[in-house]
């Protein structure tokens, strides 16, 4: 009875079809490099976790090559059901199928929008090497492929995890060894990636920037959202910060920090992988609040190297290149908003040439206090903006040429300040001196509302660790006398990103259906028109005097 529960609800949350032979001969045809598996293979440990030794499903997996298995409580082995059930991730090829997808697709020309490279790219986490040869849509028989109208599921994030299938290129995909915890769980992030070709994203900076290439872009990879792509509907991509989206995704993991003591210790003692201070670890050490500091910087950087992948005519694309410049990369709301004498806009500081394009603000907001934790110089930071200011300045977008050369040295510089901040703790102790440093900034100019909500996310973070059952009760007492604040400045944006339109989506491979949350933009536009700097700034002040005051 119980096995046949479960596989009815494998058939409810996968959409768990027959899969036709002219199907699988498509699969095959444009296999990638490393084969991409598809969710329905991490069914096996990833849904309701590993069998007991008496269940006759551990033979099975036994059978199947999966030996020496064991539940030591270092992953949750669960996490499909929350990816299933609750990941907008895996509704979003099938959200290219609503009303609002179907309009885009009018207007931009594309019969089929659900089929369109530019819009898979991040919509399904099958590989657009896959997909055929036709430069603009992916064959019309992939569309019922499980692999594809899944979403972006496991390997949509950690890569393709199958051996390579071409003769000419052998080599071992990460499926079946990451399932062995010796020595899989102990091998570098390096390792893992080079000889198995898998994507970890243990660390900070290494899970920013994969998110990124979505939430931002990233042109190498062929996900880019286009002004064009606004224009016919495509809702605004909001900020992107690291700790708040994984929150409000919600985590399908267990943090390093929560793991059991004994598993953690012995990670600490075995593991080659140093990428978020392992020789410095401590449980109470501000861990989500660091990986915002670090995503500050690993934004920054990612946003510069998108311009300039975009500007730059050499540079390949594995979708259509929009023609440069392409506004998407510059503030929308600088020309997007209502005209008022003595606005806001006109008293805040300008660096550059007014009236000229500004590139989009956000990635920036947090950067001053990441360098600053790191431990650098602002005055570098300054130094290595100011050729991308000139370059700005001297014609509206810059002269494409020279945007590699211009970004490339900051890039670098911010680069290797993210992989330091992520090795470096931030302690518990030094929480309250990050929360009135975030006020600072906060009151020191007049933030547009992007910029302002990444302030926000930033502070939400930071209060919610420090008023963990980790903090002592003086300090608890002391974030507790700005809640009233905090929360009436968050009253101000729209910070949670789940809220939507309720609306039925079918399921993949399936006849059923499920409600599920879609864009509404009559709640997240209007915040953005009302806001107003002066207010975000009155309010901080108000906040960071009580933070000064004991």
């Amino acid at each position: 009875m119980k096995d046949t529960s479960m596989r009815s609800s494998l058939f409810l949350i996968f959409g768990l079809t027959a899969i036709t032979t002219s199907q699988l001969a498509a699969q095959d045809k444009h296999a990638p490099a490393r084969a991409f598996l598809g969710a329905t293979e991490c069914v096996k440990c990833h849904f309701s976790g590993l069998p007991k030794a008496e269940d006759a499903n551990s033979v099975a997996l036994e059978v199947l090559g999966f030996t020496g298995m064991v539940n030591d409580s270092w992953v949750l082995l669960d996490e499909l059901k929350t990816w299933a059930n609750q990941d907008k991730h895996a509704q979003a090829f099938t959200s290219l199928l609503n009303e609002r997808s179907q309009r885009m697709g009018k207007l931009l020309g594309v019969e089929e929008i659900h089929r369109d490279k530019r819009c898979l790219a991040c919509h399904t986490g099958y590989p657009l090497a896959a997909m055929g040869g036709d430069p603009q849509l992916m064959p019309a028989e992939l569309v019922k492929n499980l692999k594809v109208s899944q979403g972006v599921s496991c390997e949509g994030c950690h890569a393709p995890s199958g051996d390579a299938t071409k003769e000419e290129n052998k080599v071992s995909g990460w499926y079946m060894p990451h399932a062995q915890k010796e020595p899989w769980r102990f091998l570098s992030e390096k390792d893992k990636s080079e000889k198995f070709g898998f994507s970890s994203i243990r660390s900070a900076s290494a899970r920013a920037r994969m998110c990124l290439t979505c939430h931002l872009g990233n042109a190498a990879e062929g996900k880019i959202v286009t002004h064009e792509m606004y224009a016919a509907g495509h809702p605004p991509l909001p900020g992107f910060e690291l700790a708040s989206f994984a929150a409000q995704m919600p985590k399908h993991w267990r943090d390093f920090d929560k793991k059991p003591d004994g598993v953690r210790a012995e990670f600490l003692e075995k593991s080659a992988d140093d990428s978020y201070g392992r020789s410095s670890f401590k449980p109470d050490n501000l861990h989500e609040t660091n990986s915002v500091l670090v995503a500050a910087l690993v934004s920054f950087s990612e946003n510069l190297r998108l311009s300039a992948s975009l500007a730059d005519e050499r540079f390949t694309t594995p979708v259509a290149k929009p023609d440069w410049p392409e506004l998407a990369q510059f503030e929308c709301f600088a020309c997007h908003h209502d005209l008022k004498d003595r606005s806001w806009r006109q008293r805040r500081t300008l660096r550059g040439s007014p009236g000229r394009p500004l590139l989009r603000a956000w990635p920036i907001a947090l950067t001053s206090l990441a360098v600053k934790h790191a431990g650098a110089d602002a005055k570098e930071l300054d130094k290595l903006w100011q050729p991308i200011e000139k370059l700005l300045n001297e014609q509206p977008f810059g002269r494409r040429e020279r945007w590699n050369d211009v970004i490339d040295p900051l890039t670098k510089w911010l680069d290797e300040l993210a992989l330091s901040l992520e090795r470096k703790p931030l302690l518990r102790d030094a929480g309250l001196t990050l929360l009135q440093e975030i006020a600072t900034v906060a009151e020191s100019d007049l933030w547009d509302y992007d910029s302002a909500r990444q302030l926000v996310w930033a502070a939400q973070v930071l209060r919610r660790e420090l008023s963990s059952d980790r903090s002592d009760e003086s300090l608890r007492t002391r974030v507790a006398a700005i809640e009233a604040d905090l929360t009436d400045i968050e009253k101000l944006f729209v910070l949670n990103l789940n809220e939507g339109r309720a609306a039925q989506q079918k399921l993949p491979g399936s006849t059923k259906s499920r409600e599920v949350k879609e864009v509404d933009l009559e709640k997240t536009l209007p915040p953005i028109a009302d806001y107003d700097a002066s207010t975000f700034r009155d309010k901080f002040r108000k906040l960071s005097g009580k933070l000064t005051t004991k």
